[in-house]
Formats: C-alpha cells, structure tokens, sequence
C-alpha cells in the first residue's frame, strides 16, 4: 500500500505516515490547547542563561512560512506534554557515558507470533534480516533497540547515574521510559541540558541522520544543521495528531517544538517560523578547540603559504621601542605582517594562530581551527558572508574542498592558505560567516569533484558571482550547488548521503517514463519533469516523492510491486499541477495502467 498524500490550498504535498506505537499514542486527558490549538498555533521553547522560555508561532493553514511569534504565559513552560520517543535519547546518554558496548538489533526476518504492534515498532529500524546499530537507531527512533529489557538496564544503575544529574523523579526507574509517561517542559529542557557534552556531542552526531535523511528532511533547508534533534509524535484526546521535536541549537541550547500534525509535517510547516523565532547561537568560545566536542576534526592551516613573511610586529608597537617583532608562540591582540614583497597586513588574532621563528628563516604563522571557524574564515575571505544563501552554498563547498584536497596529519586535516587551494582570512570569523558554517554543519558534497571560482562557471566548478545573482533572484543555497554540482548530493562528514542512488532503477525508470509519455501527455496538468528523477535508497519507511528536490526514494525496481511503486511516486511528480495528482486512487490506477502497458 502506497502513502495517502492531500493537497494544501499552495499545492505542496505533504505526506501522513503510520507512526509505530512508541512514537504515536493516545494522550489521556491531557490539555494542550496551550500550546497547539485549533487555528494551527505551535509553541516552541527553549533553555538559556537558567531560564526557560516559550514562544507562540502564529499560523493558520499547513504549509504556511508564518514566523510570527508572540510570548506566551509562563505557565505554559510547566504544562505536561507526554515523553513519546524523547525516552530514547536518555537511554541513548546512559549508554555513551557509561562505555556501554550493547550488541547491535537484527530486524526479523522469520514470521512470528509478535503482535502486530511489536512489528511496526520494528519497521522503523531496518529491513528484515538486516542489524542497525545505537546511532542509527537513536536517528530511526527504533524503540526495540533502546528496549531497557534487551540492554540490560538495572534501576540501581540507572537511579545513580540520573540523580547526579537531575533532580525528575521521572528518571529515577527505567519503567518510566514510556512513552505516555508525562513530564513538563522546563523539566524535559533542564535534564538535556545536563547531558554531559560527551553524550550530547555524540547525540548530534547520530541525529544528523535525522535531518538529512530522516523525519526532518522537509525542514532542514530552512533549519540548517547546527540544530540537532530527536523527533516524536503523539495524539491528541481528540485523535488528531501532535508532534514536533527537542534537541539542542548549535551552541548547546537545549530547545523542545510542538504543534497540531505528525512530527514530520510539523516541522515542515513551521520550518521559517522556528528558524525565525529559535534565539540566534551564542558564537563566543564555540570555535575553541577547547571545547569543539561537538565537530569530528581540527584544521591546521598554513597560513600566507604563496606570500613569505619579513616580519611580524605587535601592535601598538610598544612605546620607546623601534622595531619590536613579535614574540613566537600564541598570537594574541594586533599584528602588522610584513611581507617580502613590500605588502602589509594588520591583523587581529583570538588566539588561535601560533608564530614560528627559526635561525635564519622566515617567521611563519599556522593556525589550528575547529572545521567550522575554518570554513567561516574562508567565507569571509573568499566570498561575501552578507549574502546568506550563497553564503551557504559556499560553506558546503569549501567544506567539501577541504575534505577533498586536505591531507589528515595526526587527526586534523591539514591544508594551505594559499590561491592554488583556499583562501583563509587570518582575522576571527565575523557572525555571518560563523551562521552560514554552522547553518551546513558537517555538511559536504558526494559524487563531485569540487571546485569554485570567483567568477568563471564550469563543469562542477561553481561561481561566486554566480551564486550571489542567483541567491538575489530568491535561489536558496539548496538550489544554487544543484545547479553548479548537478551530479553531487549533500552528504554529512560520516558519508551519510542524503541520497544513495540506485542507478539501475534510475536507469529503468527513464527508459520507461520517455515511453509513457503519449498516454500521459492526455491527462490535464501533466509536466514531465525538466531533468529525469534521482531514485534514491529508502533508509526506513514507507516509499516516497520529494518535489523540491525531484526524487524518488524507493527500495528497488525489480518486483511487479516496486515497479508500480517507482511509476506511482513518478507520476506524483509529473502530475504535481493536476488537478487529481494528490489523489491516491486516481494516480495508483494510472501507475498500474503504465506498468501493465510495458510489461
């Protein structure tokens, strides 16, 4: 059976999903008309500074970008909201401090006398006979996996890792890590936010899978990366749905988002209004490598590696001292280089540049950045940080030069500063460049060799000034790297793609489209697709289209089933503008009329 889709008065199509039961339930006598009411309002807090924070998002029809937001009563911060699948992410802590090595969760491939519940549970982990390991599973919510019975947890262990850091009595027995056990929001908020930055750090390493791949890719374009979150979805005594998602902003806020829909279609409505209304992260001392728990490399850079240096000299120059050079080691303050060809350059160090000075030779000055502090630096001094949307396109790309062209010397990778590879300003990052790094957080590009250029295009080769003209013309930077990589896809550090291609159900799909098109060219509407449609590997879930991006995600091409399945997602796409493509009964009949005629 293929997904129920309806259409919004924008067109847009949004997708409903059977949700396992540990995801989706029924909440008993439990008002929170608070916080998402029958106009479509949501409420979104967070966090900070030891305070707790809510807001309202105004909206009125699903698909709406409303960002609107208003302060909300402070008791709606102590309302009761049902855990849902958030109790994994608590097991999920449990298991990383405590260095648990639990074995990984084979999906059965046998019938059995489980209960039809038990087997929907596990549809969200993997495919039959298949394993799926703890970060995974935390991405999938895969309730078997976290299971305390299956882990082995035991109270008495439990009870004292928690207390030590929570006082919710909630976290006090493993029994309660149900997912109608109800809790308060401040409550859920200061118990992430007492994660220890090991277990967060690697709690937003596994949710990246979440926003790329997951629940949250229909938001993710708006949301960015830096955010990481675990999603959920419940009902409302009145059977609709209640979703959203909780996590942590780029610089550790820990946030929680609810709303009337399933957790995916709440997010994806009210993608711009959070993106708006989430407090903007507090950049100071994020890019210490210090305390950079949360990126997986460091950078050393090479700095002025095409301009050899003369002298380097603290300013102000001291007073009653002529020509002071500075000192090696840690740069802090002001610098003016002098550059053997005659150039100056005054620069402002945070301290993450160290100079080198050796008998004879040349001072020289190298760098150790976290990924992001170095990509921003490149932004700011290969591009313009102002323009957001080309901003972004040009971290991806500058994250992908790096990984691509950068060698790893004892864990960091390690790459000049020089015009033959990438520019790198020696000043601190300004915010703009800090937002547009941390915005594509641990984001690259797969299957293209990358480059760019300030102003020349070129086969996987991107322009700046390009890229600036076309975010100008309401391109966002989604957008702009498919047209100057059109062969690549978004894939994150791990080599987690946002889709793994299946090139024979490509293949096929193409070479039969090209032979529906006389029957479909009778149907009102019909626009066959400018570029043929990726079909892209289905993580979990159910088989799907995605419009923005033109894809397809299926499992395969072969059964009578999947080839109906790949004609019935096609046709979506192509009959977008008909006035039945969102019905699925018109558009299965038509897919089962394309596939018995080319069979």
């Amino acid at each position: 059976m293929r997904l129920w889709k309806f259409a919004d008065p924008a067109r847009k199509l949004v997708r409903i999903t059977m949700l396992a039961s540990t995801t989706i339930g029924t909440m008993a006598m439990l008002p929170l008309s608070a916080l998402a009411d029958e106009s479509g309002n949501a409420t979104v807090a967070w966090l900070r500074d030891g305070k707790v924070e809510a807001r309202a998002l105004s909206g009125t029809l699903p698909g709406t970008s409303a960002s609107t937001s208003s302060n909300q009563d402070g008791k709606a911060v102590e309302q009761k909201i049902p855990l849902g699948s958030l109790w994994k992410l608590f097991v999920y802590a449990y298991l990383q401090d405590n260095h648990v090595q639990e074995s990984a969760y084979t999906c059965n491939a046998k019938k059995d006398l489980r209960s039809k519940l038990e087997k929907d549970e596990e549809r969200y982990c993997c495919e039959p006979g298949d394993q799926v390991q703890r970060d995974s599973a935390l991405a999938r919510s895969c309730a078997p996996y976290f299971s305390p019975a299956r882990l082995g947890l035991n109270d008495k262990d439990w009870k004292s890792y928690w207390q030590t850091r929570s006082d919710a009595t909630w976290l006090q027995r493993t029994a309660q890590l149900q997912p109608d056990t109800q809790i308060s929001i401040r409550d859920l908020l200061e118990t992430l936010n007492k994660f220890s930055p090991q277990a967060r750090a690697a709690a937003r390493t596994a949710l990246l899978e979440t926003a790329v791949q997951g629940y949250g890719r229909a938001a993710w374009a708006q949301l960015g990366t830096g955010i990481r979150y675990k999603t959920y979805s419940w009902h409302l005594p009145d059977q609709s749905a209640f979703g959203g998602a909780a996590g942590w902003l780029a610089d550790g806020t820990p946030f929680w988002f609810g709303a009337r829909g399933s957790s995916r279609s709440s997010l994806s409505t009210w993608a711009n209004a959070l993106a708006t209304t989430l407090p903007a992260p507090r950049w100071a001392g994020i890019n210490n490598m210090d305390n950079v728990g949360d990126e997986a490399h460091c950078v050393d850079v090479d700095f002025f590696a095409r301009y050899p240096l003369r002298e380097v000299l603290p300013l102000p120059v001291p007073v009653n001292s002529t020509g002071t050079t500075a000192r090696a080691g840690t740069m802090t303050g002001k610098y003016r280089l002098q550059f053997s060809n005659g150039n100056t350059l005054d620069i402002n160090s945070n301290g993450s540049l160290n100079l080198q000075r050796a008998p004879g030779m040349a001072p020289q000055i190298s760098g150790r950045l976290s990924v992001n502090d170095y990509v921003a630096r490149v932004i700011d001094r290969e591009g313009d940080a102002s323009n957001v949307q080309a901003a972004r396109s040009l971290a991806i790309a500058a994250r992908t030069y790096l990984v691509q062209n950068a060698t790893l010397d004892h864990g960091c990778w390690r790459i000049a500063d020089a015009t033959s590879r990438q520019r790198v300003s020696a000043n601190p990052p300004t915010e703009a460049a800090m937002d547009a790094a941390w915005f594509t957080d641990d984001l690259i590009l797969q299957g293209a060799n990358v480059r760019y250029h300030n102003d020349s295009a070129g086969t996987n080769r991107m322009s700046l000034k390009d890229a600036a003209k076309q975010a100008s013309q309401g391109w966002n930077f989604e957008r702009i790297l498919a047209a100057s990589y059109p062969q690549a896809s978004i894939a994150s550090f791990n080599g987690k793609s946002d889709c793994q291609p299946l090139a024979a159900a490509q293949s096929w799909l193409a070479n039969n489209s090209s032979k529906w098109q006389a029957l479909l060219r009778r149907e009102p509407g019909f626009e066959n697709p400018d570029t043929p449609p990726a079909v892209c590997a289905l993580a979990s879930g159910n088989p799907y289209s995605d419009q923005k991006r033109m894809r397809i995600y299926a499992r395969g091409w072969r059964s009578l089933d999947e080839r109906i399945t790949l004609a019935h997602e096609y046709l979506h796409l192509a009959l977008r503008f008909h006035p039945n493509g969102a019905k699925e009964d018109y558009v299965e009949k038509l897919a089962r009329r394309l596939i018995e005629g080319s069979t």
